[in-house]
């Protein structure tokens, strides 16, 4: 479902909750009305209305405010789990990833595949392996390199932390989507270490 179907739904789901809750708010007639008086005689008086009086019946409870309680309340959790809950994020694309660690560098990963699977290739340290997603973890193999522990999750669709552990040293990553694929940096900072996110195979 795409993020304007999204936006319309959550918009006809308010606008019938509001009516909802003004239909609810209209009083109810009563059932039914005991000795009305309709007229009086110049010779009544007001003992007259002293002894016949208009007498309403008591009205009835109605349940219906508890109903549209109930309706709006499960509209209202339809919206959620259809907005929030079943978002899907797709790491399909290219990424810039900043680490931080023994020594603090800037790769670009790019990602093939779907939403759940597929390959990735780094056009810094010719570094590629495969990932999988599901739902918001991450998780990455790198070829060649089983010594490598490399985990994320996304923050948002277009955001990703996680970190990058090999041989008892650690990089923490951010990552950012990146919008077009034209020209891709060199790292901020390289190291002449062997190891670590922009080692070569």
């Amino acid at each position: 479902m795409v993020k304007n179907q999204k936006k319309w739904i959550a918009c006809l789901v308010a606008l019938t909750f509001i009516w909802l809750l003004q239909v609810s708010a209209m009083p109810v007639s009563a059932a039914g009305t005991t000795e009305q008086v309709s007229s009086a005689s110049d010779e009544q008086g007001p003992d007259f209305y002293e002894s016949v009086a208009y007498k309403p019946a008591p009205a009835k409870k109605s349940i219906l405010p508890y109903v549209l309680i109930g309706v709006g309340v499960l509209a209202v959790a339809a919206v959620l789990v259809l907005v929030v809950f079943k978002t899907k994020y797709d790491i399909v694309g290219t990424w810039t990833f900043v680490f931080t660690g023994p020594y603090n560098a800037t790769v670009h990963y790019t990602f093939t595949g779907d939403k759940k699977s597929g390959t990735w290739a780094s056009s810094d340290s010719g570094d590629q392996g495969t990932y999988t997603v599901d739902g918001k973890k991450t998780t990455f193999v790198v070829t060649g390199r089983p010594d490598v522990v490399w985990t994320g999750q996304f923050t948002a669709k277009d955001t990703m932390t996680g970190t990058w552990v090999e041989e008892g040293d650690t990089w923490i990553f951010t990552a950012t989507r990146v919008a077009t694929t034209t020209g891709v940096k060199t790292p901020s900072s390289v190291s002449s270490r062997a190891t670590g996110p922009l080692a070569s195979k």
